[in-house]
């Protein structure tokens, strides 16, 4: 396989991811009120739900966060020598997700639960240690995204045009997130969780099959 194809189905990996991170946000979202791809509002959130003595927000919302913290600890386990390589572990993970989905889908859960489940994958994915030439992929960071590919493009029209590629990338995968979260939106809610175990499945699969011909 030529080199130009495996960037080209690595890249495809990285957007679906970023895609997936849209959608199970919005998902978020639209179930519960409360997004979990990031925490920067979350924590402000848990901060008036503490000073308003709302003792069910403090606490759903303090596992969204906690949980979150967990994913990317348990990513942490896994990556810890932060060398990127096409390894299994990146693919049986994200199967591994999909069969938290599916389990949420098919048995009833409590809300708490649920919530958790979706901040847990959040975690994990976006601590995946995920190396794309020499940027370091974050699949669910939006807000580190806007920054570098405003960063990126300054830094264009300053004379460094070999930047353009970071503003790219930055750029292109902020509209994938926006896609996977558009998609979210206007499937049935009631649909969501299975869609989001066979979306986690698809890119496991696809994980391997670009693996395996590399």
């Amino acid at each position: 396989m030529t080199d130009t194809l495996k960037d080209r189905r690595f890249k495809v990996w990285i957007a679906f991811l970023t895609f997936l991170s849209g959608f199970i946000n919005v998902g978020a979202i639209r179930s519960f009120s409360l997004p979990v791809s990031h925490h920067t509002g979350n924590v402000s959130h848990l901060a008036l739900s503490i000073a308003n003595k709302n003792i069910t927000e403090v606490f759903i919302i303090g596992s969204a966060i906690l949980a979150f913290f967990a994913g990317a600890f348990f990513s942490g386990l896994l990556f810890h020598q932060r060398k990127f390589g096409l390894k299994k572990r990146y693919g049986i993970l994200l199967m591994g997700l999909a069969m938290i989905f599916l389990s949420l889908a098919l048995f009833k859960t409590p809300q708490i639960l649920k919530v958790s489940a979706l901040s847990f994958a959040a975690g994990v994915q976006n601590a995946m240690f995920i190396f794309y030439g020499d940027i370091l992929v974050r699949t669910t960071h939006i807000t580190g995204y806007l920054t570098d590919a405003a960063f990126a493009l300054a830094m264009c029209l300053r004379g460094k045009k070999d930047k353009f590629r970071f503003f790219l990338f930055y750029s292109l995968n902020i509209l994938f997130f926006l896609a996977g979260g558009i998609t979210a939106g206007l499937i049935k809610i009631g649909s969501f969780f299975i869609s989001s175990a066979c979306l986690y499945l698809i890119a496991g699969l696809y994980y391997f099959m670009m693996r395996r011909k590399q």
